[in-house]
């Protein structure tokens, strides 16, 4: 299951890094609507402004190929790491650092184009807009049906697995025999899903609404450029609907049927591989898109200070919130626009949030599980008292061995390779509560108040001691 979690990751690392590459390192320049964030010009046709540009383009993308390498390699020697606790962090780390770094040159191409537009003279128009009365605005090509109908199928598989998870039908193990799972897990993974599709829904609406760019004084070049480029945009949408509710459909029948972990992370993978297909195909129709209309271009809008390091869209005197991105491809918001502004930060703490859970994580794996006899309870610690039993509710207890033999099932709580926390389904019995360190051959297994306990120390020694005192009392 391990090696699962690092193709996922691999999955999800690889083609996101190669996307960055193809879509903001081009080989070829000239056909490009925006080259590192600055709107392509009929000045940048000159020869010694291309000249200047191709040495600008062939050094970024000379290293960001560096850097890509470097991620994919640091990738390859994170899936040598033993502890799997470390070795995800590690990936997390890894793949927020590599969309990071892989947008250091384009952030220094980006300021080298603006220096050179500078030394050829050409003005910043920041206040001018151009508007297409003629019906640039009306153009609309989102079908909002096709996004709801692959929501309103996932929705009914979600109330399956809520149906099965309440236990009103039986759906979980059909094969293997498996009763119904404590909790809702089955349905917290379908409804995690399915508000990932309806928050799609608003998004590709925004998208399909987003302000018509005018790039031709010909109103028909407006029209079918803004077409084209939602088309694109509504594509995606529609397929990112269909394929993550086929991904719940999928997922619930293999818990359904087969309940194996493998199984389910090998359909993560394929949903993975799945959506990074999806975006590739979407940044190279955008690609062409840009490419077909830069031919009929005929208006210069230098609105490029409103763009910082190409990426960031700051323009007070603009009251939209959505606007089309400059880098990379679909929409992003205005940061001068209150919305925009809480949305930047939003992002930010979510960030921030992201490492000091990573932090929680490694500071509780290298925590020992300790089991101590206190007021007349029980107490599992780790960090924090986890669970109290009251001695005298306490009707058998039993020493064992061999906890990693043990059939452990999370229902919800925390799984960190050796560490197993919560409540799980143990040996086909559901609602038990584990507190475990696997590196610990011997183990508790104790009944009270009609619930059963599985519990051990850090410490194997520990462990007898406490059973011992457990039976004196």
């Amino acid at each position: 299951m391990n090696r699962m979690l690092d193709i996922i990751m691999l999955i999800v690392l690889v083609p996101t890094v190669l996307i960055i590459f193809f879509l903001e390192y081009p080989a070829n320049w000239k056909d490009r609507k925006f080259i590192f964030g600055v709107r392509n010009r009929e000045e940048f046709k000159d020869a010694a402004a291309a000249e200047r540009i191709g040495t600008i383009t062939q050094k970024c993308r000379k290293h960001a190929l560096i850097i890509m390498i470097c991620c994919l390699a640091a990738a390859v020697l994170t899936m040598i790491i033993p502890d799997l606790v470390i070795r995800m962090s590690i990936w997390v780390v890894l793949t927020i650092a590599a969309l990071v770094v892989m947008m250091v040159p384009l952030v220094i191409g980006n300021r080298e184009m603006k220096s050179l537009k500078s030394e050829l003279g050409i003005a910043s128009q920041k206040g001018v807009t151009y508007t297409d009365l003629k019906g640039t605005g009306n153009v609309r090509v989102l079908k909002l049906n096709k996004v709801i109908i692959p929501n309103a199928v996932a929705a009914v598989f979600f109330i399956a697995a809520l149906l099965n998870d309440l236990g009103i039908v039986k759906l979980h193990g059909l094969l293997n025999g498996q009763g119904t799972t404590a909790g809702l897990v089955t349905s917290g993974f379908a409804g995690a899903q399915l508000a990932v599709g309806l928050i799609m829904l608003p998004i590709s609406v925004a998208m399909d609404r987003i302000r018509n760019e005018v790039i031709s004084e010909d109103s028909d070049v407006n029209m079918n450029y803004n077409r084209a480029r939602k088309k694109v945009w509504a594509d995606t949408f529609v397929m990112f609907a269909w394929v993550n509710t086929a991904f719940i459909i999928l997922s619930l029948i293999l818990v359904f049927i087969f309940d194996s972990q493998i199984v389910f992370l090998a359909a993560c993978g394929i949903y993975l591989l799945l959506i990074m297909a999806a975006l590739m195909y979407m940044a190279r129709r955008s690609i062409a898109v840009d490419r077909r209309y830069r031919q009929e271009t005929s208006i210069d809008i230098d609105d490029d200070d409103n763009w910082i390091l190409g990426s960031i869209y700051y323009n007070p005197d603009d009251k939209r919130l959505n606007v089309a991105k400059r880098i990379g491809f679909g929409g992003t918001v205005n940061a001068a626009h209150p919305v925009g502004k809480a949305v930047y930060v939003l992002t930010v703490l979510i960030f921030i949030g992201t490492f000091v859970m990573l932090g929680y994580i490694l500071l509780l794996s290298r925590t020992p599980m300790t089991v101590r006899i206190a007021d007349n309870s029980l107490i599992c610690c780790q960090m924090t008292d986890d669970y109290e039993i009251p001695l005298g509710s306490i009707d058998n207890a039993e020493l064992c061995t061999g906890s990693k033999d043990l059939n452990l099932r999370r229902d919800y709580g925390i799984d960190m390779d050796n560490l197993q926390k919560g409540k799980y389904m143990v040996n086909g019995e559901s609602g038990c509560v584990v507190f475990l360190d696997l590196n610990a051959d011997s183990y508790l297994v104790i009944h009270a108040d009609g619930k059963t306990y599985y519990i051990n120390c850090t410490d194997v020694q520990e462990t007898a001691e406490i059973y011992e005192e457990i039976n004196k009392r």
